[in-house]
């Protein structure tokens, strides 16, 4: 594993572990009846799904043969840079779009945010592998497959990076485990200080993740 590559890396999993949406939704998840249990749920489904992606893409990758070996890494360089694009594009769109002024209004609670307060550990299970910053983890995925190692070493990699994603939440998860009883006030305080700040965190993860994903990828192109 290359510097160039870890520093990428650790760029991906500061940008998961600081979604917002997958915190707002770690801490509905906590609120629940069974709070801690299906947070552990919740965090055993997010590293099992990048895992699984992971696998697939090692499994891919070796099954692959390409006359050109350096075709591997520079189709890697494209993605990043791409995704690099994408995200400095959504983050010049709302810079050009200003802040939004939210009006404080009393709405009913959406259908999703009811099926949450009602969940389990299979259902927190499925949730956490869905509720992830896809765009981030298939960059991730796509480092360790770049690099030129073993299976078992990328294997490592992978499930390095699957547990720096979780971060965020597992910071959440320890709370709620240490201190049970004022877990639902500490929780909707979180949960109000994530929206209020909610735009100003997303624009860091989109101007800091697209300056690093299209330098590196316009580097490892021309490089």
């Amino acid at each position: 594993m290359t510097g160039a590559s870890l520093g990428t890396l650790a760029v991906l999993a500061l940008a998961a572990a600081a979604s917002p949406f997958s915190l707002i939704a770690f801490s509905l998840v906590l609120a629940t009846e069974r709070g801690a249990k299906n947070g552990l749920a919740f965090i055993a489904g997010w590293v099992t799904t990048v895992m699984v992606i992971g696998v697939a893409a090692l499994a891919v990758g070796g099954s692959v043969h390409l006359d050109d070996s350096s075709s591997s890494g520079d189709a890697t360089y494209g993605i990043e840079l791409a995704l690099g694009v994408v995200l400095l594009m959504v983050w010049t769109r709302r810079r050009l779009r200003g802040p939004v002024e939210r009006i404080a209004v009393d709405k009913p609670v959406p259908a999703w945010q009811r099926r949450i307060s009602t969940m389990r550990a299979p259902g927190a299970f499925v949730l956490g592998g869905a509720v992830q910053t896809w765009p981030v983890m298939l960059a991730g995925v796509a480092e360790v497959a770049r690099d030129d190692m073993g299976t078992a070493e990328s294997l490592v990699w992978l499930l390095l990076f699957a547990l720096a994603t979780t971060t965020g939440i597992v910071l959440l998860e320890i709370l709620a485990l240490r201190s049970p009883g004022s877990a639902a006030a500490r929780l909707d305080r979180i949960r109000a200080y994530v929206a209020d700040h909610r735009d100003t965190v997303l624009s860091w993860i989109l101007l800091g993740g697209g300056i690093w994903l299209t330098g590196r990828g316009i580097i490892g192109i021309v490089g």
